[in-house]
């Protein structure tokens, strides 16, 4: 593979492996032989649907993968799941319509991403002092954006109780 392509497919990630969408939430869906399996949402789709693969029962019927990039992606993923009826989502899969989500739990979801994230980049063994830079400017961006979130945790629930 030469330089070009080699930089092309670089740019395509983002410095933790993920495809780079400039920190929006991808909707993916999971389809097998007999049709759709999975709906979910994620900052970094490839990851998480890895993460599927490996740790899902029904992980090996996956034979496709759809990610877009919807405006609301938490609010597509309910609709998805209400109207598609995957076959794996438990959430949101029953017979009433999902609530929507509040805005601190949507802040803690994200800031249990985070914090996953920042656990794996703290666990990252280095193969060259390239790599060891993105590794520390990985923690150092996860780092603060968890404390982010906790504020506005905080804001919105100080928010809501008043």
């Amino acid at each position: 593979m030469g330089d070009v392509d080699a930089q092309f497919l670089r740019g395509l990630f983002d410095e933790e492996g993920s495809l780079h969408a400039g920190g929006r939430i991808a909707l993916y869906r999971l389809y097998g032989l007999e049709g759709l399996l999975y709906v979910g949402i994620s900052v970094a789709p490839l990851t998480r649907v890895r993460t599927h693969l490996r740790e899902q029962p029904w992980g090996a019927q996956v034979i496709g993968i759809r990610i877009g990039y919807p405006d609301d992606a938490e609010a597509a993923e309910r609709e998805a799941v209400w109207t598609e009826r995957p076959k794996y989502n438990v959430v949101f899969n029953g017979r009433l319509p999902p609530p929507p989500a509040d805005p601190a739990s949507r802040l803690r979801t994200e800031l249990a991403v985070e914090q996953r994230r920042l656990r794996e980049f703290e666990a990252a063994v280095p193969e060259s002092s390239a790599h060891l830079r993105l590794i520390v400017r990985g923690i150092e961006a996860k780092k603060e954006k968890i404390a982010r979130l906790r504020e506005q945790i905080e804001a919105t629930e100080a928010a809501r109780q008043t």
